[in-house]
Formats: structure tokens, sequence, C-alpha cells
């Protein structure tokens, strides 16, 4: 039984110090071909220079377009990305859930609330569609989540992230709009706020790699400062917000004793001499201070770039179905899309918040059950940190804050994307982990 015992410890081990396997090199193909086929398209950067929607003049809208017609790849690439999800299941170690955690009852009473979502949808048919699109997500998240552990899941994550940001330098060197400049957005394949969150994803897991010395070190240092470069030219200033706070939160759960104390302290005394030196800088100081806060971009800062008449309208609709909302996703048709979008001038996909995003899809009681989990997410994080010291349980504390703070101003994380299955998987991995540290 000891030696037994030894040698599982040992090939835990090996897993936990391995780069990646050739199992998940596999995996790591299957998301990236997948989710491209999914999220991103080739000639984004070409259609956004060359079609700018002007509503005035009737042009059409392409988030309407999508959601009207069901995309023959698209639904074939999450056929198989669930399917691969069912080969991790099968061939995988088959890491044992914990189905005590309050993490795993409240992700069983989400899904079951979204899923009853349809008896009282505006658009049953289409909740029902999103919801096998959320079900495919979902197997796959699980399958992969139970076949590694979560450094090799995070390796893999941060593998994904930097595919898609040189597919995307890629097409933007093709249809020659890769122009790093002062007025230069980086949209790649997708959208400056979408590959922003790749790059900020990229920044927080480097963290992981740091802690290594030698190659790893430069690894990590290498990744954070590619996704920081990354960040800065998409120009999404909410992400760089929530980036910053995320990283901040990490660092502090990692330093222990005395150190806590002191890094708490300095970033008080920092933010008590910004205040003061606020009072004496001089107008064009400012301004300059302004323009490097607002990352050169010169759109409407004070509506939150066309946010705050948004949400105002939105919550407007959510007063008329306060309690159970409008069923997932189905207050987003085509119709309320193309009528938002005539009404404020730019192509509005979702809310542009996700806690807004969910009141529309359940009301009170969904929102209620969404806080819950994250909290439970949140709770499940710092035990398992507490209890293993392993720094990818710290990392994992700090994507999920990422998640949240970048909730305040985009509903991406909500979506059945790359963005939520990075979620969902983290999720399921925290439930496949032993809560108890082995013994030698």
């Amino acid at each position: 039984m000891v030696i037994a015992s030894r040698s599982l410890k040992q090939n835990q081990k090996t897993a936990e110090d391995r780069f990646l396997s050739q199992f998940a090199l596999m995996t790591f193909f299957v998301i990236v071909l997948c989710y491209f086929n999914i999220d991103h398209n080739w000639n984004a950067s070409e259609i956004a220079n060359t079609n700018a929607m002007d509503y005035t003049s009737g042009d059409e809208n392409i988030t309407a377009d999508r959601i009207s017609a069901v995309n023959p790849l698209s639904t074939i690439s999450r056929l198989v990305f669930a399917f691969w999800g069912c080969v991790c299941f099968l061939f995988g170690p088959k890491n044992k859930i914990r189905s005590s955690t309050p993490l795993f009852w409240s992700l069983v009473v989400l899904a079951m609330f979204s899923c009853a979502s349809v008896m009282w949808s505006a658009k049953p048919s289409q909740t029902i569609f999103k919801l096998a699109v959320l079900g495919t997500l979902a197997i796959g998240g699980a399958g992969i989540a139970m076949a590694f552990r979560l450094r090799e899941i995070l390796t893999i994550i941060c593998f994904s992230c930097i595919a898609f940001i040189l597919i995307g330098v890629a097409s933007e060197l093709r249809h020659g709009y890769f122009r790093p400049g002062a007025n230069y957005r980086f949209m790649g394949t997708t959208h400056p706020n979408t590959e922003a969150i790749f790059a900020s994803l990229l920044c927080i897991v480097s963290r992981m790699f740091l802690s290594k010395f030698g190659w790893g070190k430069l690894i990590g240092m290498a990744v954070f400062a590619f996704g920081m470069l990354v960040v800065w030219y998409t120009r999404s200033r909410t992400t760089l917000a929530g980036l910053l706070l995320s990283l901040l939160i990490t660092q502090t759960l990692i330093i222990r004793g005395s150190s806590r104390t002191l890094l708490v302290a300095g970033l008080l005394a920092f933010a008590s001499l910004g205040l003061a030196a606020s009072t004496m800088i001089t107008q064009s100081s400012a301004k300059a201070f302004g323009k490097v806060a607002t990352m050169g971009r010169e759109d409407d800062v004070s509506s939150l770039s066309g946010r705050l008449p948004l949400w105002e309208e939105l919550l407007s609709s959510v007063e008329k179905k306060p309690i159970l909302g409008y069923g997932y996703l189905a207050f987003w048709d085509a119709k309320k899309v193309e009528y938002l979008s005539a009404t404020f001038r730019w192509e509005i996909p979702h809310a542009h918040n996700l806690y807004l995003d969910v009141l529309l899809d359940g009301g009170i009681v969904g929102l209620t059950l969404v806080l819950l989990t994250i909290l439970c997410a949140f709770v499940e994080a710092s035990k398992l940190y507490a209890r293993h010291g392993r720094i990818e349980f710290a990392i994992l504390f700090g994507i999920f804050a990422y998640a949240v703070i970048n909730g305040l101003a985009e509903s991406i994380f909500k979506l059945p994307n790359f963005s939520l299955f990075v979620i969902v998987t983290l999720c399921f991995s925290m439930l496949t982990e032993p809560m108890k540290v082995s013994q030698s």
C-alpha cells in the first residue's frame, strides 16, 4: 500500500512539473481549431475597416445576421469540441468529482434554472438552441477538467491565447491593417476587447511560469511582456484596469505574513501620495495624464464609450420582467440587435455588462444564482490555495477576479465562447482537485 501511494504521488508530481503532455498538446490543437471556427473571422480587420457600420443609411448589421443564421462550421466545431471532451473523459485519469462542495451544487442549481427558463422564455426555440450550445461547451470543459491537472489546464489556456493573438497578427498583416501607432487598435480576428481578454489571461497565467527558475522564469517574463503589449494596443481601458487589479489581488494572495502587510501598507501609501499629487498637478500635465489613462482613445469617456445610455435603455426592459427575465439568451434576437444598434449608432451585440445581461436572461433570481456561484468559486479557490499552497490556485483566484471586474463593462465572459469555456473548465477543475494533501 505504501509503495502504491508513493508511486501515485510520484506520477502526480510528474504531471505537475511537466510542461505539456502529448495528450495536452492534442487538446490544445482541438481547442484552437474549434474555437477559431466558432469565435473568429480571418477577415475581421478588413470588414471593420472597409465596411464600417452607418446606421443612418440602413447598412447591414453583421451581428444581427449572425444571430439569424446558423453557421454550419461553427455547429460542427462545437460538436467536435464536445466529442473531444468525451474522449478526454474516457481516456483521461478520471479524477474524482467532489460533489459535496457548495460550488458543485451552485453550478447544478444554476444549470437547472437556465434549462427551466425555456418555460417562460420570450423565444423558446432560441433558448433551447443556445442551451444546446452551452451544453457542448460544458461537456468539453468537464472532460478536459477530468483529464488534466490544473497546471496543465492553465498552460493549455496560455498556449491557446497566444495562438489566437498570433493568428490575429497574421490576419492583420495579410490585409494590411497591422499598423501600430497613435490611433491603432489591434482587433485581430475578433474584436479589440476580446483580444484584450486573451492577452490579460496571458499576463495572469504568466505568474505560474515566473515561480520557476531558469527557462521557466524567462518564459514567464516573455509571456507577461507580450500580454501587456497586446493589451495596450487593443486600447481596452476597462480590460487594463481589471487586469491590474487582478494581478494585484493575485500577488497579495501569494505573498504571506509580514510581506503581505507591507504590500498593502505600501499600496495605501502610494494611493495617498497620488491623491495629494493630484491636487498640485497642472492643467497641461492633467491633460497628458488623462490621455495616457484613456490609452490614446478620444471617444466619450464620461459615458463609458456610449454604454451608459445603452444601460438606461436596457434597464427599462429589465423592469418589464424583473423576477425571471426573458429566458437564457432570448432577449438578444436579430430585431433587438438591429433596433438598439440603429438607435445608438454603433453595433451592439450584448449589454456590455455581464450582470445586466444576466438580469435580462434570468431576472433577480438568475442574478442571485450567478453571484452565489461566483462567491462559491472564490471560496473554493481560496480553500484549495490555503490547503495546498500551489501558485496555480492563486492564479485561479486572479482569473475569477478579472472576469468579475471585466463583467462591469463587458458581457464576453457570459456568452458561450472561449472566455466562458475558460471559466467553466476552471470551475470543474477545482471540483476534481482533492482537498486532502497527499501523504508520503
